[in-house]
Formats: C-alpha cells, structure tokens, sequence
C-alpha cells in the first residue's frame, strides 16, 4: 500500500503507482501515482530496500518495503489541526498558516498568524488604527488579558519583519512553531475559552 493525504482532494488516499525506477545504484525509488479517490497525478521519491535498477511497477512497489512514510511527495501538502470555536475566515487562515508552517513556508506561516491576529480585532468592531492599536484596544476592552496582549505584540513584531521586506534573516522553523503557538494562545482567548464556558454553563443550568 502506498498512501498518502492527496494535495488536490485533502483526503488521505491509496495511490496507484503508473511508472517508476529504482536508480541511484539501486538505492533510492521515484514513481508518478494517481490517486485512487480523486485521480490527480503527484510524484514521490525516497529510498528503498532493493538493489537493483528497474522500471517495472510491481518492482518499484515490492523495492518500497518499508519505506513508504519516509517518501516525498509534490505537490506537498500541509496537515493543520482543526480549529473550532473560531469565526470561519479566522479558522480558514490558522490552518492556513499551520499548513505553511508544515511545508516549511515559516514566513508564509508568519505572515498568517499575523494576518489572525488584527482579523480577530476586526471581528470584535476593533478596526481603526495599526495593529498595535487594535492589539492594545482588545486588552482595553478586557478582550484578552494583558499576557495575551504581549504576545499577540510578539506576533506582531515578527509578522512586520516579513510584511515590511525585512527578511534577509529567514525564520527557522522554531521561529514559526513558536509564533503558531502563541497565536493560538490569542484564538482561545478571545474565541475558544468563552465558547468552551458557554458549554459548561449551559450543561450546568439546563441539564437534560
């Protein structure tokens, strides 16, 4: 079985190997594949067990052996988790900027969760000003918590590096992972804990 989340249906699929060789004196495999559900054509690569120059299908699929999760894959595709709670345009540019972030596009990853921050102030009315004014306007308005309020800033800080040209120091991916995490920390602050309250509320007063 070679199977793998498919980057144009987004669903996790068995592909069918068309064409392939093993090459590199017999130590690493590249095929094209369809995917069984959708059947759009990605290419794959990586290693293998055999040793031997081939390009007859069942060979390539029999050199896989154990290797199929170390294989490459184009067009790549990002996981991102799901994100509940949260407006729809907000949810769809997180798991934007987590899917970035898997691919390793760490500024595009930046940029999104920047891009979630001030489009959480807007949806709370907050929409004059620069983002450090709506920043601050959501910790007036005791939207979220002064903590909450200093890392949405170090958001903010990043996310200006990359929208401003600033990026003759590329981020590495902890700069990315790190500034997901906070922007996550914003998201249930302003959306998600309140929502989750709500639940336990409305159990709590109308138990069925």
């Amino acid at each position: 079985m070679t199977s793998t989340q498919c980057a144009y249906c987004e669903r996790f699929s068995h592909f069918t190997i068309r064409w392939g060789e093993v090459y590199g004196r017999g130590r690493a495999v590249r095929f094209a594949a369809t995917c069984d559900n959708c059947s759009n054509i990605s290419i794959a690569r990586g290693p293998v067990t055999a040793g031997a120059d081939a390009v007859d299908n069942s060979f390539v699929r029999k050199s896989l052996g154990g290797h199929e999760s170390t294989l490459e894959w184009w067009p790549k595709t990002g996981e991102a988790p799901s994100i509940d709670d949260v407006p729809g345009a907000i949810a769809r540019a997180a798991r934007e900027a987590y899917s970035s972030a898997n691919i390793q596009n760490h500024m595009a990853a930046i940029l999104m969760a920047r891009t979630v921050v001030e489009a959480t102030a807007k949806s709370k009315g907050i929409s004059s000003g620069n983002l450090k004014s709506k920043i601050d306007a959501m910790r007036e308005q005791g939207l979220i918590r002064p903590a909450i309020a200093e890392q949405a800033h170090e958001i903010r800080f990043m996310g200006n590096d990359m929208a401003h040209g600033d990026i003759e120091d590329a981020p590495a991916a902890i700069d990315a992972e790190e500034i997901l995490a906070l922007m996550g920390e914003v998201l249930s602050e302003v959306f998600q804990g309140p929502a989750r309250l709500e639940r336990i509320r409305g159990r709590r007063t109308n138990p069925s």
